[in-house]
């Protein structure tokens, strides 16, 4: 039985790691959006807004996504959609869930595809004035890291993948 590993990094606010970690749980147990059998949150891979890695940290997840974004987008342009009047034609299966996937990280809807997700405003980005909030209090957010864990039947982890709209709860 293969397992599936995927990391996220989630910027929290909260008084500690202890209650930020909570609200990590409690998130990851009630979106429908992703569902993990497992999710693992690594205290000494996870920094806090004193630390100086943090911004380091931050910025690194933000190039992620748009680099995520920019994958899914060059796939688009490289199957023929350029512009939008293309999208007509778009055909339901994989390419119309490349889109459904683009949509998802431009709207902050969390995916297996998110590299950097942040809480505190459902993004996946950070607004400048949550920026200028954690130049002010540092010590009240935090960037956890964790990984979401998904078993697969079969030996090739990625089989977890095939059938992950079907685990848990509906999702959208």
């Amino acid at each position: 039985m293969g397992t599936l590993e995927i990391s996220h990094d989630i910027l929290v606010a909260g008084s500690g790691f202890e209650a930020c970690q909570q609200q990590v749980k409690r998130f990851f147990a009630r979106t429908m959006l992703i569902r993990y059998d497992r999710v693992l949150i690594s205290e000494h891979e996870s920094l806090s807004g004193t630390e100086k890695n943090f911004r380091a940290r931050m910025e690194a997840g933000l190039r992620a996504n748009q680099k995520v974004l920019g994958e899914f987008l060059a796939n688009l342009k490289d199957e023929g959609f350029v512009a939008l009047e293309d999208l007509q034609c778009l055909e339901k299966g994989y390419l119309s869930k490349i889109l459904h996937t683009i949509a998802h990280l431009q709207d902050g809807f969390i995916g297996i595809d998110s590299r950097f997700y942040n809480l505190v405003e459902d993004s996946h980005g950070v607004s400048r004035d949550l920026q200028q909030k954690i130049a002010a209090t540092p010590e009240s957010y935090w960037i956890l890291r964790i990984k979401g864990r998904i078993a697969s039947g079969s030996e090739d982890p990625f089989d977890a993948l095939r059938t992950f709209e079907g685990r848990g709860k509906s999702h959208d």
